[in-house]
């Protein structure tokens, strides 16, 4: 068996992988990032991939939390209000307790969270996602 070099394979990798991708022909159905934001404390822990074809995901790498109603805006303004929202509730508190949470109004710039604990409509932490087309 001949012997790898993992050197040169990488070397001839770079050089692929190194180009830049947003003249990506979409009409061959590929599509590239051209735009993203990773998450830090000073954007809210909110990151986004935004891709050629207008399509983008976003979404939150922190738990929120708030009282009652919590609004949402998004990093990205979408193209209207007709996008996914994933919305992942978070029960510290472990066991059978009853916990939901619920979008409300939807525009293109964000929405609403209420998150009912048990019998009460205090917001619990949550993290959201979303994904659709973006405005521009």
């Amino acid at each position: 068996m001949p012997d790898i070099d993992f050197g040169r394979i990488s070397e001839s990798l770079n050089e692929k992988s190194d180009r830049d991708l947003r003249n990506v022909d979409t009409t061959a159905k590929a599509d590239a990032v051209i735009d993203f934001q990773l998450p830090t404390a000073d954007n809210g822990y909110t990151w986004y991939r935004k891709y050629k074809s207008g399509w983008v995901e976003q979404g939150v790498a922190q738990r929120v939390t708030g009282g009652g109603a919590v609004s949402v805006v998004l990093p990205v303004p979408m193209a209207d209000a007709n996008y996914t929202i994933l919305i992942s509730q978070n029960n510290s508190d472990g066991g059978g307790v009853y916990f939901q949470c619920q979008y409300h109004t939807p525009t293109a710039t964000g929405f609403t969270v209420i998150s009912q604990y048990g019998s009460s409509r205090t917001s619990r932490p949550f993290m959201w996602y979303v994904c659709g087309l973006s405005a521009n």
